[in-house]
């Protein structure tokens, strides 16, 4: 059987996601129809369809007088996002590693994350660990949870990779990883739990190290 393929505009769609969570297209850069098109070698209507489409993921800002971008990060919108994040996830969390982890699919994750972390594909960096987040919070049991939090993770995305452009986070990051890792497969649920909050505490510090106060 023959592999299937997106539409035009789902595949150009994930060329532009790509640029943008690998940081070619940094944020607040302007995002051109026309540039994209001839980068491309495509028209430029399955390049605004797939701009249309990514503004629903929050990666993407329009406006009548400044046309496209790609979404500005400061520190009030990351710290924002953070503070979200600290609110919901580590009790999704917790609520995951209680009902069990499928330990093999997990580790599946982790051996992805560890790869990425020794490699130099920006791109494959950022969806590893948003791999890694989401397999420990998504079997929490509460699907509008779920929902909340995977519609934060692009966002979430390119606020880290616009950090890791400012102060190099990447390995520390990583560190903690493996250490909630390590608890999400013993079940120790409450202790994974404190772990990501700590965690998103420091990247919340590193948001402040790389892009100010608000």
């Amino acid at each position: 059987m023959q592999p299937r393929f997106g539409s035009r505009g789902d595949l150009i769609a994930n060329e532009i996601k790509r640029a943008i969570l690998s940081g070619r297209y940094e944020a607040g850069s302007p995002l051109t129809e026309k540039a994209i098109a001839d980068e491309l070698g495509t028209s430029k209507t399955p390049v605004r369809d797939a701009l249309k489409a990514l503004s629903g993921t929050g990666l993407v800002t329009s406006s009548s007088h400044r046309g496209t971008s790609v979404r500005t990060v400061d520190a009030s919108m990351a710290l924002a996002v953070c503070d979200l994040r600290l609110l919901l996830e580590p009790e999704a969390v917790r609520r995951t590693i209680l009902r069990g982890l499928d330990a093999a699919t997990f580790k599946a994750g982790v051996e992805r994350m560890v790869a990425a972390e020794d490699g130099e594909d920006v791109y494959e960096r950022s969806l590893a660990n948003r791999a890694f987040h989401r397999q420990i919070y998504a079997g929490c049991g509460n699907a509008a949870l779920v929902k909340v939090l995977d519609d934060l993770t692009d966002v979430n995305a390119l606020i880290s990779v616009t950090v890791w452009q400012h102060v190099g986070s990447w390995a520390g990051e990583a560190v903690e990883h493996h250490k909630m890792a390590k608890d999400a497969l013993a079940g120790r649920a409450e202790t994974a739990a404190d772990r990501l909050r700590q965690h998103i505490e420091v990247f919340q510090q590193r948001v402040v190290d790389a892009l100010g106060t608000p």
